[in-house]
């Protein structure tokens, strides 16, 4: 089956929750670790994240979890620029033809041997279309990101992780829509309507993740293997009018993050 439907703000389709084809997806988390390498060096990451899909906004069932391939990179200048714990990066996600690349700039701080935080900002637009639905999307948010050392082991260790994120959506399109109202697939002498969704969502992540070869010196700064789950808030949408009340969902992901860089 495929959902032709338009999805506002970001809507994107991936085939790793269902069999539906779906528009622009929403990332719960930027999946970035807020320990800093402290040393000039970059890190490239390849994900399952856990995303929305502001498709789902229009249908009254409830979504179940879904997820996103993403892939990010990043640099960390730190003496270089002169700037200690700024990283410049930027990510990408979902699937052909509906693939937003996003920027990101943070900062990162080790507080102590065990304990570290972040924030980071991101935005992008977003646009695509698909079996007669189209949108256009703007969006904008930050993360609040920080990380403890569980149970240190040398080469191997544990550590747990949360961040909470909240992103402004800003989006307009024109979708398909059943008789009462729900997104459904476009077909001969379907109903099309025009619909908007505005508003700031907010998401919470947590997780736990094995970091291999962690060390202070070294051109391999680390490879981190985390799990998340994830909790946030969605827009409601019917017949093309946003409602005042949010849905929640829930999701789950994992990621490799390998980082490399000066020695020292």
């Amino acid at each position: 089956m495929q959902h032709r439907i338009l999805v506002l703000g970001f809507v994107l389709g991936s085939g790793l929750a269902s069999a539906c084809t779906t528009l622009g997806p929403m990332p719960a988390t930027t999946g970035i670790s807020a320990l800093p390498a402290q040393r000039p060096g970059g890190e490239v990451q390849a994900a399952v994240m856990p995303v929305f899909f502001l498709s789902d906004a229009t249908r009254e069932a409830e979504p179940g979890p879904q997820a996103s391939l993403q892939l990010s990179a990043l640099i960390e200048p730190d003496r270089l620029f002169g700037t200690k714990g700024l990283i410049l990066g930027a990510r990408t996600w979902g699937e052909a033809g509906d693939s937003p690349f996003e920027p990101m700039v943070g900062l990162r701080k080790k507080l102590d041997d065990r304990f570290a935080v972040a924030g980071i900002a991101y935005g992008t637009q977003a646009r695509g279309d698909d079996g007669g639905a189209t949108y256009r999307a703007n969006r904008l948010g930050g993360e609040l990101a920080v990380d403890a050392l569980l149970l240190p082991f040398g080469w191997l260790d544990f550590h747990i992780q949360a961040t909470v994120a909240a992103t402004y959506i800003d989006a307009t399109g024109r979708y398909c829509v059943s008789g009462t109202g729900e997104g459904t697939d476009c077909s001969e002498g379907s109903r099309e309507v025009n619909g908007a969704v505005n508003g700031i969502y907010t998401s919470a992540t947590a997780g736990a993740s094995i970091d291999i070869a962690r060390r202070s010196e070294g051109y391999l700064h680390s490879i981190r293997i985390a799990f998340l789950g994830a909790v946030g808030a969605m827009p409601r949408l019917r017949d093309g009018i946003q409602q005042p009340s949010q849905d929640s969902y829930h999701s789950f992901g994992l990621s490799l993050t390998i980082g490399v860089g000066s020695d020292r």
